[in-house]
């Protein structure tokens, strides 16, 4: 369950341009040092690879953080982990956060079961010392009314955000912002941040969090005002993207996107200054879904991945 793509096969503001209100506010001051990892998260960019690949093309590439692939980190040695874990450090490269491995809207079965992968993924990621899970919120269901899917995620996430907080991590949640989304189930959920506020403001966990990514904030029409009242510690992690061109916020297809700074529709310039200016330290990575950057061979998409995240950085001055 590397990414949502894999998942759901198996179960404007004109532009981030969003964002791009009063520029000006968020980039009078340029930072020097800049905190944020760029993060190499393989299945999100399609990339197959193994643990030990998957830290090689990171290095080759310039990235400081990598997705944990649990099931390979789980069949090394004692001395293969702690080769593997000092060659992370020597190359200043960290762990990202994981995918939580609960299915949270299916039958209590499925669910319980995904709470024991849950607790042995625990012990391997803090062993390895991630900061923790993410996970998705679909914005539709297809047997549940709004309250009735709000007290069933509010129920079940609390379960696994006191599990992972007992193993001292965080849960980052995110919402699905595509409009076109809307119509594949009966009945809608969560899709702005203010749903998912409320909705981790009910689960109250002090570990859990939110995932952000650019594409979501724009599908949604949402301003950096709107994300005013978070500061660093909120944050798990996040994720830059752009639009398809041709295509409205209200017509862009969740698992139809491009990499950051390619069409310009998603001007990610003021989300990673509020990143910077509120000292956020955790990772950026990718995750476009994109069928030109999935025929593309490991080597030229870490690349192609790693300079769209770089330049992002650049034209904001974070870098």
């Amino acid at each position: 369950m590397q990414n949502r793509r894999g998942f759901i096969k198996s179960s404007s503001i004109a532009s981030l341009g969003l964002i791009s209100l009063s520029q000006n506010l968020y980039s009078i001051n340029r930072f020097s040092s800049r905190k944020m990892k760029i993060s190499l998260m393989p299945g999100t960019v399609g990339i197959n690879v193994n643990a030990n690949e998957l830290l090689d093309l990171a290095i080759k590439n310039n990235f400081e953080s990598i997705y944990p692939l649990i099931n390979d980190i789980k069949q090394m040695s004692t001395i293969e982990l702690s080769d593997y874990l000092d060659k992370m450090a020597s190359k200043s490269i960290s762990f990202d956060v994981s995918i939580l491995p609960v299915d949270f809207s299916q039958t209590n079965s499925i669910f319980n079961d995904g709470i024991k992968v849950l607790k042995d993924y625990c012990k391997v990621m803090k062993k390895i010392e991630s900061i923790g899970f993410c996970r998705w919120i679909m914005p539709t269901s297809n047997n549940l009314t709004y309250l009735k899917n709000f007290k069933t995620h509010k129920e079940r996430l609390k379960e696994c955000a006191k599990i992972i907080g007992d193993n001292d991590m965080k849960l980052g949640l995110e919402f699905v912002g595509p409009k076109t989304l809307m119509a594949r189930d009966q009945f809608s959920f969560i899709r702005t941040i203010n749903e998912l506020r409320e909705l981790i403001t009910e689960i109250d966990e002090r570990n859990v969090g939110y995932q952000l990514d650019t594409f979501h904030l724009y599908c949604s029409n949402h301003s950096i005002e709107d994300l005013r009242f978070l500061n660093k510690d909120d944050i798990v992690m996040c994720q830059l993207n752009d639009a398809v061109k041709g295509r409205t916020p209200d017509e862009q297809i969740d698992l139809e996107r491009e990499l950051p700074g390619k069409t310009g529709l998603i001007d990610t310039t003021p989300f990673l200054n509020f990143l910077q200016e509120i000292g956020y330290d955790r990772t950026v990575s990718a995750e476009p879904f994109n069928k030109d950057l999935n025929k593309m061979n490991n080597e030229e998409a870490a690349k192609a991945t790693y300079n769209s995240i770089k330049n992002s950085f650049e034209d904001a001055g974070v870098f």
